[in-house]
């Protein structure tokens, strides 16, 4: 299949999941929900405040991760790298952990979310000291920058553990349910607080596909096209980093989506960033849509965790497509 084809089925499937994903849910809406813009009605509220908001907080999440797991796999060529793999979730749950255990009053009076502001806090930390370590050592390669973001993963959980064996069951409790990855939002407050970073970081990485394709081949290679790869290695770390660490915050790490949807949609549409960005991009937003209406259809009652689903619904599909490739 050619590669515009593929783009196409990917794209009408993306929005298609957009368009169903909130229509369902452990309560039936009626048509009448979609025209109550006033909110008169449960159903209208539901719809409008509940489902529409989480569908797009979900979409934009899936389409963040999977754009951010591209731009990655392509820095340090390596097919196992995903936004995370510098230390940014560690570094986030590090984060809700912290605050978790110690809760400051101060920030509890004031009315904040104590963990969406702990997992924020905890990723500028992990961005923090990745380009601290990289401005320290301007000879060094990308497996060394690899390196030390999988060195303080490893702290991050050591960490998390520690204030794990010292806190109270209902903290622990706490700490994991955030871990597991979910989409609880009431609103479109957040939406306005994550939008504007994704947009951002999807427009820099858009505008370095080129790049990316130079990448790939190398850093001596690119280097002899007249390519900035120093200027570029950051400019990309740090748009895929803060968008993470914004998506991190609000839905907590969701890890399958940026490692294995890069993956289909280059077994689907080849290796060309330009298709691929799109693919990515329309394909990470659909996915995760469906894994939440998954999880809030399946259960009889409660709902799964979307990270835990992600997974078990994606690696199948995954192995299949390795295992038929030539």
């Amino acid at each position: 299949m050619k590669p515009k084809t593929s783009l196409f089925f990917i794209l009408l499937a993306s929005l298609l999941a957009l368009l169903i994903s909130p229509l369902f849910g452990h309560i039936r809406l009626s048509p009448q929900a979609l025209t109550d813009f006033s909110q008169t009605s449960q159903e209208g509220f539901i719809f409008w405040n509940i489902r529409l908001p989480r569908t797009l907080l979900c979409w934009i999440t899936g389409a963040a991760l999977a754009i951010g797991g591209m731009a990655f796999q392509a820095l340090f060529r390596n097919d196992l790298s995903t936004p995370f793999t510098l230390g940014v979730s560690g570094g986030a749950a590090c984060g809700v952990a912290l605050l978790t255990v110690i809760e400051l009053p101060l920030l509890a009076g004031l009315g904040m979310a104590l963990q969406p502001l702990g997992a924020f806090l905890g990723s500028l930390i992990a961005i923090a000291f990745i380009m601290g370590f990289h401005a320290l050592r301007p000879r060094s390669n990308m497996s060394d920058l690899l390196l030390a973001g999988v060195a303080l993963s490893f702290i991050f959980n050591s960490l998390i553990l520690f204030m794990q064996y010292m806190a109270n069951p209902d903290k622990i409790a706490r700490m994991i349910h955030w871990m597991m990855g979910g989409m609880q939002i009431v609103g479109y407050q957040q939406l306005l607080f994550i939008g504007p970073i994704v947009l951002i970081a999807c427009i820099i990485i858009f505008r370095l596909i080129p790049a990316l394709d130079l990448l790939s081949t190398g850093d001596d290679l690119a280097s002899t096209r007249g390519l900035n790869v120093r200027r570029t290695q950051k400019l990309i770390f740090l748009a895929v980093s803060l968008m993470c660490a914004g998506v991190v915050s609000l839905c907590g790490p969701i890890g399958f989506v940026g490692l294995v949807a890069p993956h289909i949609c280059r077994r689907l549409l080849g290796p060309s960033h330009r298709y691929l960005f799109w693919a990515c991009l329309f394909f990470g937003g659909g996915f995760l849509c469906i894994c939440d209406l998954l999880c809030r259809v399946l259960p009889s009652s409660g709902e799964l965790p979307l990270g835990v689903l992600t997974a078990l619904t994606g690696t199948p599909f995954f192995i299949y497509l390795l295992a038929k490739r030539k």
